[in-house]
This record gives C-alpha cells, sequence and structure tokens, in this order.
C-alpha cells in the first residue's frame, strides 16, 4: 500500500519535471535567433547563380534576417521575392532547429532548383537562353550550359514563337538532341543547320512543317548515309516539299 503510495508520487513528480521541461524549451525555442542562413542548390540543377549569390538575394530581401526570431521570419514572402529571379525555377525555405536542450541555434535553410535552359541565342546584340516553356535566362561567365545554339538573324520574339516548338521536339530526342548542334537563321528566317556527326550542313528551310522535315533527314540518315558514308554529302537540303536534295563533297 505504501510502495503504491510512493509510486505515484513518483509519477506525479515525473511528470512535472517533463512538462516544466517542455515549457522551458518552448520558451526558449521561441527565442532562438536566425543565426545561420544555409543555401543548397540541386545537384540536377544548372548553376547560373551559385551560393553567395543566391544568399546575397535572401539577405537583399530581408536586411533584418539576422536580428529576427527564426519563427517571425516570413519564409513565403523570401521565397516570392527569390522567384523574381527568372533565373529560378522553384525555391523552398525552411525553418531548422539545432541544439541541445540549454542551447539552441536557429538555421534558414534555403534549396533552390534554377532553370534548364534548351537553347542559347548569340546574335551580335544580344547573349541569353530560353527554356521549354520560353523563360529567358541571362547568361553568365561563370556557367555555360552545354545546350544547342542559335546565331544569326535570331531575335528573341522569332526564336521563342518560331523555334521553341522544334527545339522543344529535338530536345526530347536522343537522336536530334545529339546531331544538332547549331542552328543559323538567315535575314529571311530560314534555318541552316550544323552537325556534330558527319559534317553536313542542313538547308532545313523555314521552321514549319518540321516533324515532316526531320522524318525525311532521319530515313536519310537511316537508309542512304549507311551506304555511302556520313562524309558522301556536304549539304543536304531540306526547303522543299517531301524532297531531300544532297550535294556531293
Amino acid at each position: 500500500m505504501f510502495k503504491s503510495f510512493l509510486n505515484i508520487i513518483l509519477v506525479g513528480v515525473l511528470v512535472i519535471f517533463v512538462l516544466a521541461s517542455l515549457a522551458f524549451s518552448a520558451g526558449k525555442l521561441s527565442k532562438v535567433g536566425c543565426d545561420e542562413l544555409v543555401v543548397k542548390i540541386a545537384e540536377d540543377s544548372p548553376r547560373f547563380l551559385d551560393e553567395e549569390e543566391i544568399e546575397r538575394l535572401v539577405k537583399k530581401a530581408d536586411a533584418k534576417l539576422f536580428e529576427k526570431q527564426l519563427n517571425k521570419i516570413n519564409t513565403e514572402a523570401l521565397e516570392a521575392e527569390l522567384k523574381k529571379e527568372t533565373t529560378i525555377k522553384n525555391v523552398e525555405i525552411y525553418r531548422r532547429v539545432t541544439g541541445e536542450t540549454m542551447e539552441f541555434k536557429g538555421r534558414l535553410l534555403v534549396e533552390v532548383q534554377q532553370r534548364s535552359p534548351v537553347l542559347r541565342v548569340i546574335n551580335g546584340k544580344e547573349d541569353f537562353y530560353l527554356d521549354n516553356e520560353g523563360v529567358r535566362i541571362p547568361s553568365s561567365r561563370a556557367f555555360t550550359a552545354k545546350v544547342l545554339l542559335v546565331s544569326g538573324h535570331a531575335d528573341e520574339k522569332f526564336v521563342r514563337e518560331q523555334l521553341l516548338p522544334m527545339i522543344n521536339f529535338m530536345d526530347e530526342d536522343e537522336f536530334w538532341k545529339a546531331q544538332i548542334e547549331q542552328i543559323q537563321v538567315n535575314k529571311n528566317g530560314e534555318l541552316l543547320m550544323a552537325t556534330l556527326v558527319g559534317d553536313q550542313l542542313i538547308e532545313f528551310g523555314a521552321p514549319s512543317d518540321y516533324l515532316i522535315k526531320f522524318r525525311n533527314l532521319k530515313a536519310l540518315y537511316e537508309q542512304a548515309l549507311p551506304k555511302v558514308g556520313w562524309e558522301y554529302y556536304s549539304k543536304i537540303n531540306l526547303k522543299y516539299t517531301n524532297q531531300v536534295v544532297c550535294t556531293k563533297k
């Protein structure tokens, strides 16, 4: 009987101690400041912006970041500010508290996915990238994406409206993605393509009917070139409807 009574008292004391500890911890946690800012860029992401540049953008968005309690930082507002950078496709910001019972530290974790370009435009006046949605990405001295190059009379409107659907098709096709390395646009809006394999110039004509043109070109690659050799022709002309005209070297 006495033992049971003693056990009840001990359990009660333990509960009071735990509750007091939790209350103390909750009080301490509510006062934890932002002690550290950590930027993580996804492994498969391009790096037009590096960690230091993203950290600078976060600090610019909230100049008093390190003066605030962690739970007072508006992470949604910070995410919205960072997404104004067209280079950034997605960003998630988390609050994290680390440390022991008596000492806590606040960490703001910024996880970033940058846009992946499908083409780069260098037209003598401008140098920029576009992703598959047509979003413009500024070029960077620190990072160069290995994507298809578009040059010549290639203004942004023409590339986005006339070329992007075709280049998205090429980017999703492993064969064409590996075969075509550059597109030159002449003043009439016709295309001249440079290849990686075979060293031929492809006179593609206008980007209209590109599915038919690529179908005909692939038939040439699969049926004729294996017989005569990949170096046999210097030019391949696809400008005319349902015709492939080749010029020997």
